[in-house]
């Protein structure tokens, strides 16, 4: 999360600094604060929306099933798993990063690749992520015949 919201950062701050520099190279004058000014407020609201952001991304565990955070199961039923649903939940390399990935029964539908949690390069690591896929199979293997974990057929 902190990772993206750097680089977020500083993709703003680079497109609101380049044509202040251009037009300062231009005039021949150097406006020192108002540099400052704009490298400020582009860093406060890059980061402010990338942490936003971050923080809608994410899976929804329950008694039910999984869904993204972002979503409700209601309005896309395809992006809502019941634990009865899911085949396998397992750790898989993808472009660099450790993602969570979720197979459904049906071989139709393709697999979900689960934007968080996940591991990438320097702050965009999750020092948790072994714990959380741990958690994440561990209530797909107690809920996926029906019942709460612990609770044996009758």
């Amino acid at each position: 999360m902190i990772g993206r919201a750097l680089f977020l950062a500083v993709l703003a701050v680079a497109v609101a600094l380049v044509p202040a520099v251009l037009y300062m190279l231009v005039v021949g004058h150097w406006y020192r604060l108002t540099l400052l000014g704009l490298f400020l407020i582009a860093a406060v609201v890059a980061f402010a929306v990338a942490h936003a952001g971050a923080r809608r991304h994410g899976v929804v565990l329950d008694e039910r099933g999984m869904h993204p955070l972002e979503s409700r199961p209601e309005a896309r039923p395809d992006r809502y798993a019941a634990w009865t649903e899911i085949a396998d939940i397992r750790a898989e390399r993808r472009a660099g990063r450790t993602v969570p990935v979720v197979y459904l029964n049906d071989p139709a539908q393709r697999p979900w690749r689960l934007r968080a949690p996940y591991s990438g390069r320097a702050l965009s690591a999750d020092a948790s992520l072994d714990e959380k896929i741990f958690v994440m199979r561990s209530l797909w293997e107690g809920y996926r015949r029906g019942l709460p974990p612990g609770r044996e057929r009758p």
